[in-house]
């Protein structure tokens, strides 16, 4: 029977570099994004095909035990490819496959999310292997209203509640899932405590957590956007102006 593994994530939190070691296990099959292509602006005049079959046409070619892919999850991403279907669905439809064990990524600084995300839309550079020597363009200016995401446009602030909300909905709903499944497990990584530091901190756990034996995968992924955020963020007066009065105001500083 197939061991499956789902790795819920909103995107600029480390999911690539933790992917990037654990594709390199000898037990895993990893499938990367396999909703992301199916995206409008990806997907062009293509028919979306099922949730069921995007999964299957992804297993197709695979022979390890485990099989690993990622869905961003919130409704402005991957989830919104199936507005018919509700979260619980998914869960369903993944469990009935095989997947019975899924991870869930997060990052505090949402800032620092949102920061990566527009410099990777304005570069095009959404990871670094250490190949090529591109340069950037730092620092940037992070707009503060109309920002885009998938499906969706808010504000700054707006995408800031949002990246939290989310995070917590796909958390209640794995520890709902989990509750009424015996053989469903789920794991929460944090950027900042897991991948920040030492992605070979995430591998182990996640290895742990599988229990896989921990192998000795090579580290090809280097971080982007390294600095302050009074040094990346070129109108860093105008987002402080923004931030200072909210709830969010430490991220000014990490």
């Amino acid at each position: 029977m197939l061991n499956g593994v789902v790795n819920w994530h909103l995107g600029r939190c480390g999911s690539s570099v933790l992917g990037s070691l654990l594709a390199q296990h000898s037990f895993i099959d990893y499938s990367n994004e396999i909703f992301s292509p199916y995206m409008p602006r990806r997907r062009g005049e293509k028919q979306l095909p099922s949730l069921v079959d995007v999964v299957l046409q992804a297993q197709s070619p695979l022979s390890r035990p485990w099989h690993l892919f990622e869905v961003k999850h919130l409704v402005a991403q991957n989830l919104g490819l199936y507005p018919e279907l509700k979260l619980q669905d998914w869960l369903s439809a993944f469990h009935g496959l095989g997947f019975r064990r899924h991870l869930l990524m997060g990052r505090r600084n949402g800032l620092r999310r949102m920061l990566s995300h527009v410099c990777a839309a304005q570069t095009g550079i959404y990871v670094d292997q250490g190949k090529s020597s591109a340069s950037r363009q730092l620092p940037v200016i992070l707009p503060t209203e109309n920002v885009v995401h998938g499906f969706q446009s808010a504000s700054l602030l707006e995408w800031l509640e949002e990246y939290e909300s989310g995070h917590q909905v796909i958390k209640n709903a794995l520890v709902d899932w989990s509750d009424r499944c015996a053989d469903v497990a789920w794991l929460e990584l944090i950027y900042e405590d897991d991948i920040e530091f030492s992605p070979l901190m995430a591998y182990r756990r996640v290895c742990e957590f599988l229990g896989l034996p921990v192998e000795n995968p090579r580290l090809t992924h280097r971080r982007i956007n390294r600095g302050s955020i009074v040094e990346l963020v070129a109108n860093f007066d105008e987002v402080r102006n923004l931030l200072e009065p909210t709830r969010f105001a430490w991220m000014l500083e990490d």
